[in-house]
């Protein structure tokens, strides 16, 4: 065996049951090189990022790292043969610092623990990887968004030598600048002859990064070639199986705002603490609003006080025309205003519930039965009627939330949703994770929902994802308004240029 090659998998297989997840798998990775590892959601990528982790310890066929056969059969023994892993899912603790996560388990002075020692440690550590967290190191973990844990969980894994670094989705909540700097660390590792297996469904970040390609379909490796000899366009042909057509631009209806549509649902004048500040916003019947900007812009804020999540501090907000004043998520469910929120995992499902306890819940508090008991025949049918319609893999509704691949999670989350029939809908970071094929779906189905007649607002870090789907938008900086306007007033580049600068101007 070459003495270059890092990583080499043999005929790897895994099962599940009946299912076989990989299929004789073989993979290889070099030292200095950068592997690009892509597929659709349910293609066996996450299963084996899980071997590789040592969470699969009864897998077949063989792993070598170095040349050696190495024994994976638990976190503790990958980390021991030199193989990290960023897991998309966040593994940290949150009653924990910022800092006491970084080096957990590698605290400086052993059991005399200083709270000194372990912050400068962790702001060096910070400063070789060279990704700027955002938050003080002293912050408790449990009190961040998903951006900044995205952050913390690389940093963290980049704190020991490793030989093979494996990031599943490392990506996903960063921005552009963000994300270079975070490629220059990965080119700085592969310089330094780590061999890095890089996992992403932005393809072209993937073709901007990675030296070698493998593409999964079906727990299958079925092409493994240079990346430069590949376009996006023949990447996702490999991926989906299937010639792929159309452009992100083509995959959604022709924009279309409309100021004779009624508005449903309107913000006046909302503040909620500082993070949002005096927005006023209206969402119309059979438009899909684009809300762009920043972490830390007053997004999610935004989200949350619409729907009932929060509670703002000045402001109204009238649906119909009427004031109202939502206290909980569910009581602005009863008046037809659902969120589907940024963190599916944690805030949109129950992992250990089966398919139809997750899919019918919203549903059986506004339609199937607010009183007695709801007839079991009527969930299963809902259940059945929506895994076909949202081609949720595997589709046994018997089975529990935590076995789906996280594509899977996201068509859950928003087939609960659509279950209740909302005539508003929120929805934060819809494709966050997903592949190009569930994302085109997730578009289609928004657009949808909007073409039915519901009000759709999306806030997505993906601008040319939110200017494909949004016939408005709305652009926030530091918990204001920016700009405001129609598709038809705004380029791509322009919005983006709004997003970064933050001069406010007056709407349209």
């Amino acid at each position: 065996m070459p003495s270059d090659i890092r990583l080499q998998l043999s005929g790897v297989t895994k099962r599940f049951g009946p299912v076989m997840v990989l299929d004789h798998v073989d993979f290889q990775v070099r030292a200095g090189q950068v592997h690009g590892l892509i597929g659709q959601n349910g293609a066996g990528k996450s299963t084996l990022v899980k071997t590789l982790a040592g969470l699969y310890p009864d897998h077949g066929g063989l792993i070598t790292v170095d040349g050696k056969r190495a024994t994976l059969g638990s976190p503790r023994q990958s980390r021991a043969e030199g193989i990290a892993v960023i897991h998309q899912e966040f593994s940290l603790v949150s009653e924990m610092t910022i800092a006491d996560n970084l080096l957990l388990g590698h605290e400086p002075g052993g059991w005399r623990y200083s709270r000194r020692a372990v912050h400068n440690r962790a702001q060096a550590l910070v400063e070789q990887v060279g990704i700027e967290i955002g938050e003080s190191l002293d912050a408790s973990v449990g009190t961040l968004s998903p951006a900044i844990r995205q952050r913390i969980e690389i940093v963290k894994a980049l704190a020991d030598d490793v030989k093979v670094l494996v990031m599943d989705e490392p990506t996903a909540r960063l921005s552009e600048a963000e994300r270079q700097s975070l490629f220059r660390v990965v080119r700085d590792l592969a310089d330094r002859g780590v061999g890095l297996v890089f996992i992403s469904h932005f393809l072209e970040e993937v073709r901007e990064v990675t030296d070698w390609l493998t593409v999964m379909r079906n727990g299958k490796a079925i092409a493994s070639q240079p990346t430069k000899s590949l376009s996006v366009v023949q990447m996702a042909e490999l991926m989906l199986g299937e010639k792929f057509k159309q452009t992100l631009d083509e995959e959604v209806a022709s924009h279309h705002a409309d100021d004779q549509q009624p508005v449903v649902l309107e913000a006046d004048s909302v503040s909620c603490g500082p993070r949002l500040r005096d927005v006023t916003i209206s969402l119309r019947a059979g438009e899909i609003m684009g809300v762009a900007g920043l972490v830390g812009s007053g997004r999610t804020r935004l989200c949350r006080v619409l729907s009932g999540a929060e509670k703002p501090t000045s402001g109204r907000l009238r649906l119909r025309g009427n004031q109202v004043s939502f206290t909980t998520p569910r009581k602005a469910i009863a008046h037809g205003v659902a969120l589907i929120p940024e963190d599916r995992k944690h805030q949109g499902l129950s992992l250990s519930a089966p398919l139809t306890w997750n899919l019918c819940l919203m549903a059986m508090h506004r339609r199937l039965g607010r009183w007695g008991v709801v007839p079991r025949s009527a969930v299963r049918r809902l259940s059945t009627r929506l895994v076909e319609d949202l081609e949720i893999s595997p589709g046994n509704i018997d089975a529990n939330a935590a076995t789906l691949s996280g594509g899977n999670q996201q068509k859950v989350v928003l087939g609960k949703t659509f279950a209740a029939n909302p005539d508003v809908l929120i929805i934060d970071q819809p494709t966050a994770g997903v592949d190009i094929g569930t994302k085109a779906q997730i578009h289609r189905l928004l657009r949808e929902r909007a073409d039915a007649g519901a009000a759709v607002l999306v806030v997505s870090d993906d601008l040319e994802e939110l200017y494909a789907l949004g016939d408005r938008f709305h652009v926030l900086r530091q918990g204001r308004t920016v700009w405001q306007g129609t598709s038809a007033d705004v380029t791509h580049e322009q919005l983006v240029q709004l997003i970064s600068s933050g001069s406010s101007q007056e709407s349209a």
